[in-house]
């Protein structure tokens, strides 16, 4: 009887402490979240490595007049081999954008990437790599293609998966 006594209390208490553990993972999730709402909605600093090896700091567009989008994509993302697609035929829409395409893949697949859909012939487009990862970490990108559009250091949108550039670009 006292065996059945204690198994009889344990289930509900190891219950509770389940929930209890659960509703704590998802409040400290939430508040995650909201933190990383806040450190985006004005332009972060973050240092990138562009294909020659050079630096860029994003906190140089942080006063710029003109949109800045920062595109985070995977080399091997249909979907954002597709938005580089439009990017062309879009290009009249882009001339006073600047589109930073951001990845965490190696150096090399993203040069590779970078000349085999001819970035470089988009004047306003500059490829980044992140093998940092900081990008993710600071936006919490989990998705690709992913978009924040800012201006004057202002996060104007922001949106997960493909789309058009005129919807990105529009003011």
């Amino acid at each position: 009887m006292n065996r059945r006594k204690i198994i009889l209390f344990s289930i509900p208490a190891l219950l509770l402490l389940a929930a209890a553990g659960l509703g704590f993972k998802m409040w400290n999730k939430l508040k995650q979240k909201e933190k990383q709402k806040a450190a985006t909605q004005q332009l972060p600093s973050l240092q990138l490595r562009k294909l020659d090896g050079s630096v860029l700091n994003t906190f140089g567009f942080k006063n710029s007049k003109e949109l800045l989008v920062l595109n985070y994509f995977n080399p091997d993302c249909e979907h954002c081999q597709s938005m580089v697609q439009e990017l062309f035929r879009e290009q009249a829409l882009l001339e006073n954008v600047n589109w930073l395409m951001i990845t965490s893949a190696s150096l090399e697949k993203t040069q590779h990437f970078a000349d085999s859909m001819n970035l470089s012939q988009l004047p306003n487009v500059t490829v980044l790599n992140d093998t940092a990862s900081m990008f993710v970490k600071t936006f919490d990108a989990v998705s690709v293609p992913s978009f924040y559009v800012y201006k004057n250091g202002e996060l104007l949108r922001k949106h997960s998966g493909e789309c058009s550039v005129a919807y990105l670009v529009q003011q």
